[in-house]
């Protein structure tokens, strides 16, 4: 079988909570070009950088994650392999589910990748110069049948710059089934997601959501968008804005495999940041730090909206 047909098959499995993708709702990311990152950014709503970290460096940090969950029994030996055996000793082995996740979440190896000198690089070239980033960052682990839900991230993180961007970076190759980030095309410019969740503050009103209630194949439909998405290598990294619609196909990966990935957000270094993901302790939603997040709990338990 050739290249192109293989690819052919892989977009006729996407599937988003169990629900089949018309393959020509599914549509490639474009990779970013010799133009500045800041107008790319502005037209698509989303950069899609080719190894511009460091594998080896990515590798590392995989490996020190994975470690850390096989040691609390969710992944099997080889670790590296990272496949999830559907059991935990995690909620039995750590008490404070948070602490647990804000000790992976810190490991050195990670925070070289999410932190440090190619990753700033890549903002200073983005914003022409000095930036700043979050303390916090989002991990995720995402074992076969689990997805992201589709949302804007403006109304989890709005207290600070207006120049926020999140960075999305594998931990790992993802190929198509495995569960890979997407774009719902051309959303940044829909006056309508503006007008649903421009101001919206998920911890200041009660029953606040970033996420979309309808399905994202039908809002694709809709709009006549694609889902835009790609095959990631170790080094590769996505940015967008607040207002790019984005999620994850689910995870169809074959024995289980889990696919690692990690969130992190940037800004000019003058500007005004959000001081629930700031310092040396963020408090994060709802005061809980990295208990807030979904990936805090054990991997056998429900998916979490957030």
């Amino acid at each position: 079988m050739d290249a192109a047909a293989s690819q052919d098959l892989t977009i006729m499995d996407l599937t988003i909570m169990g629900r089949p993708v018309p393959p020509e709702l599914v549509g490639d990311l474009a990779e970013t070009d010799d133009r500045s990152l800041g107008v790319q950014l502005e037209e698509r709503g989303y950069l899609l950088l080719r190894g511009v970290l460091d594998p080896a460096e990515v590798m590392e940090a995989r490996h020190e994650v994975l470690r850390r969950l096989a040691a609390v029994g969710e992944i099997a030996d080889p670790p590296e392999a990272a496949i999830a055996t559907g059991r935990s000793l995690r909620a039995e082995r750590e008490p404070d589910l948070g602490a647990f996740w804000r000790s992976v979440s810190e490991g050195q190896a990670l925070r070289r990748v999410a932190n440090g000198a190619r990753m700033r690089a890549v903002m200073e070239r983005l914003f022409a110069g000095p930036v700043a980033h979050f303390s916090f960052l989002w991990l995720r682990a995402m074992a076969s049948g689990r997805a992201s839900p589709l949302h804007v991230d403006h109304p989890y993180m709005n207290r600070g710059s207006d120049r926020l961007v999140t960075v999305w970076t594998p931990l790992g190759a993802v190929g198509r089934h495995e569960g890979p980030l997407y774009m719902v095309e051309g959303s940044h410019r829909w006056r309508e997601l503006r007008d649903r969740f421009e101001g919206v503050d998920v911890d200041a009103q009660p029953g606040a959501v970033g996420h979309f209630a309808e399905h994202p194949v039908d809002l694709a439909q809709a709009h006549g968008a694609r889902l835009l998405t790609t095959a990631f290598q170790p080094g590769d990294c996505m940015i967008f804005g607040m207002f790019t619609a984005h999620a994850a196909f689910d995870n169809a990966s074959e024995g289980g495999k889990v696919r690692l990935s990690f969130d992190t957000r940037f800004q000019p270094a003058q500007d005004r940041m959000d001081e629930r993901f700031s310092g040396p302790n963020p408090p994060a939603h709802g005061g809980k730090g990295y208990g807030c997040l979904s990936a805090a709990q054990p991997m056998t338990a429900p998916m979490l909206k957030r």
